[in-house]
């Protein structure tokens, strides 16, 4: 036993190095590869994969300094390193290279970013480390020359990581977008001068004010062309940003930023509107989540041709080298591993700044036409912006629990083990309920119609508001139940969100349910699988992003409106949602009427079904469907309007919201509060007499 102990403990202390060096590896592999792919996509799993790569990369790194700096301490009677030791001297600069990480994630969440100050603490100690592990094991041989390369490629890695934190900081950005006015620009020295000079000359010199009114740059609208290229829309969408990206920070923009985003988006077409929206959006995630601030900037190339050449020398010199045979094989292999896995991750990060919408953007302002054409017809890399598609949470099927619950049966095999007690630790901490949340979510690719009708719906808007020059606020308008003349409805849009939002779940669950059993023309179906969509949308955020909604009691009306429909079903149990919808269909119709001792104290239930009573006794099917649409397109709007910029944000990393995508283009139009209007400026005119 004490043998087998003993050749355990030997094992270890051999390959412990190796094993944590070879996972860093894989770290840094998968967060090269993956680590973008967050914008595009919303999986779970790939989340998981990224965050769990992104945590355990630094820790496994640290801990791997930590070993080779204690290693130094082998040393032979002569006071030598061991050949080997010395060849672990060399790994740590690649350590380094992999704590300053790959260009694609430099950021798994905003706060990373707002902790840049905790990573310039971590950059000084793993440095300081680093370098106490080189200087203690100099001995000017060929290695250490080697060595000291490679150190200048980790360092600048590691340095130009932190840089990108501080950089994308809610409190930098503010101040790179903050202007400093010019206080002098008030004054007209000439205006004064001639004051003086009239005064002089008998003249009776009268100051009167001028108002300067500024109008909407109407000559900057070019007529609707759908026939636009991608390029000129990257274009449009990058100087937009410039712009707009001051609405992420809560920061305001004035009139004419306004007047420039309308002459512009009030001719394009709404696929073009939404992919110039589209294209924002996938350029300010690079800014916050990735190197892109550095790596598209002059130095940032510079320094990628500098590291990726000194690899490749590294690499090089290390193979003609003629004392090889002093290491072991297994370290050797390590060894070769890092440098071309480092060259290989570069090159790979190469071709995916050459192919992004980045390069693209410089090629054009910089008017090199023919590189861009090249790079055009090769197209590697053509990835999505993000991922186009909306959750949906159905409510029927999480009350009804139409997928039985993990742990349930789970718990009843495993009782009398250890594995119970951890199960219920899980439901304790909430985790259990959350995955079983997560398993209620579908997705749902966003159709042309449902981004066609949202662009026509904020477009009208847009006109209601330059006609009756009322507020911005979009909600102090009337009710588009009110503007298809069914203002009986108006009480259902006067509650609180939360629970607006669940009456016209309900309701609009129910309609949908009696129209399936119908024969419908086209346009109907389409607005009531709009109108559904938009529905489960809704209830998704509502269920698992409250923080992106107006502030209510979401999670108290949503339990009592579940334990409503519970009890609603319990005295004959459905067979599926379908048969609980005609349940509650029959209820709304007057057949079947819900007692007083299914009403919980907070549930939306009731007044769920009393709505689409009243909406099927609309005659008109194709009235009721676009009222039901533009309801919800209606409070979707609203919603964006309430989201705070820092909610969107976090948001990019998860392949992207719907409800980010229209709050953005609501502010192109004009439609949200981020405007200062200017009071008329006034101007100064001499009348001399």
């Amino acid at each position: 036993m004490e043998a087998l102990i003993q050749t355990l403990t030997n094992l270890w202390k051999e390959w412990q190095l190796r094993g944590l060096v070879l996972l860093s590896l894989i770290f840094q592999t998968i967060l090269i590869v993956v680590g973008n792919r967050r914008k595009y996509s919303n999986q779970l799993l790939l989340r998981f994969a990224v965050w769990v790569a992104y945590l355990a990369a630094e820790t496994v790194a640290t801990m791997a300094l930590g070993i080779i700096s204690s290693g130094l301490g082998d040393t032979s009677d002569n006071g030598e390193l061991d050949a080997n030791i010395e060849l672990h001297v060399l790994w740590a600069p690649f350590l380094l290279l992999h704590l300053g990480g790959p260009d694609t994630i430099t950021a798994y969440s905003l706060e990373d970013n707002e902790l840049w100050l905790r990573q310039l603490l971590q950059l000084a100690l793993q440095t300081g480390v680093a370098f106490y592990t080189f200087i203690m094991a100099w001995r000017g041989s060929h290695l250490s020359i080697l060595s000291f390369l490679m150190v200048f490629v980790g360092l600048s890695k590691y340095v130009e990581r932190t840089w990108v934190l501080r950089s994308a900081s809610s409190e930098q950005i503010k101040g790179s977008m903050v202007a400093h006015p010019d206080l002098t620009s008030t004054i007209n020295p000439n205006l004064l001068k001639e004051y003086d000079v009239k005064r002089e000359e008998g003249y009776n010199v009268i100051p009167n004010r001028v108002i300067d009114i500024q109008l909407p740059i109407e000559a900057l609208a070019a007529s609707e062309d759908d026939s636009i290229s991608e390029t000129n829309l990257l274009l449009k969408a990058y100087g937009l940003l410039q712009i707009f990206k001051r609405i992420f920070v809560n920061l305001l923009l004035n009139s004419r930023d306004r007047d420039t985003s309308l002459a512009i988006f009030q001719n394009l077409s709404f696929e073009k509107a939404f992919q110039v929206v589209e294209m924002e959006l996938a350029f300010m995630y690079d800014l916050l989540y990735t190197k892109a601030s550095v790596v598209y900037s002059c130095w940032g190339l510079i320094l990628r041709c500098i590291n990726l050449s000194l690899t490749c020398i590294v690499l090089v010199l290390f193979s003609l080298a003629d004392d090889k045979h002093k290491y072991k094989k297994a370290d050797l292999v390590i060894t070769f591993l890092l440098l071309v896995v480092a060259i290989a991750l570069d090159i790979y990060a190469a071709l995916v700044i050459l192919f992004s919408d980045w390069t693209f953007v410089w090629l054009s302002l910089h008017r090199r036409t023919s590189i861009l054409k090249t790079i055009t017809c090769i197209q590697l890399f053509k990835n999505p912006r993000w991922s186009n598609s909306m959750a949906q949470y159905n409510l029927l099927s999480f009350a009804l629990r139409e997928k039985p619950m993990i742990y349930d049966p789970m718990l009843s095999e495993v009782k009398p083990h250890l594995c119970h007690r951890v199960l219920k630790l899980f439901k304790f901490l909430d985790i259990v309920e959350k995955l079983e949340k997560e398993r209620y979510v579908t997705k749902e690719v966003i159709r042309d119609s449902l981004k066609q009708w949202i662009f026509k719906h904020l477009k009208e808007k847009r006109k209601v508001q330059a006609t009756v020059h009322d507020t911005i606020d979009v909600g102090r308008q009337k009710f588009a139940v009110e503007i298809h003349g069914h203002g009986e409805l108006k009480w259902s849009m006067e509650k609180g969100f939360d629970e607006r939002v669940l009456i016209w779940h309900i309701a609009t669950d129910i309609c949908y349910c009696l129209e399936e059993s119908r024969e419908s023309d086209q346009a109907i179906q389409s607005k009531g699988e709009m109108s559904i969509l938009l529905s489960r949308y809704m209830l998704h955020l509502l269920v698992n992003y409250p923080s992106m909604l107006p502030a209510g009691v979401g999670d108290i009306i949503i339990g009592d409106t579940c334990t409503e429909v519970k009890k609603f079903c319990t005295p004959d149990k459905p067979k599926n949602k379908i048969d609980a919808c005609n349940r509650l269909v029959n209820a709304a119709t007057g057949t079947e009427l819900l007692g007083e001792r299914y009403r919980a104290r907070k549930s939306m239930l009731s007044s769920g079904y009393s709505l689409a009573k009243t909406l099927n006794e609309i005659p008109n099917k194709e009235e009721k469907w676009s009222l039901i649409a533009d309801t919800w397109v209606e409070m979707l709007a609203h919603a964006a309007t309430h989201c705070e910029g820092s909610q969107h944000r976090q948001q990019l990393r998860r392949g992207g919201q719907l409800l980010t995508h229209v709050w953005l283009l609501m502010a192109h139009l004009g439609l949200t509060d981020h405007f200062q209007i200017p009071q008329p400026r006034d101007i100064t005119r001499l009348t001399a007499k």
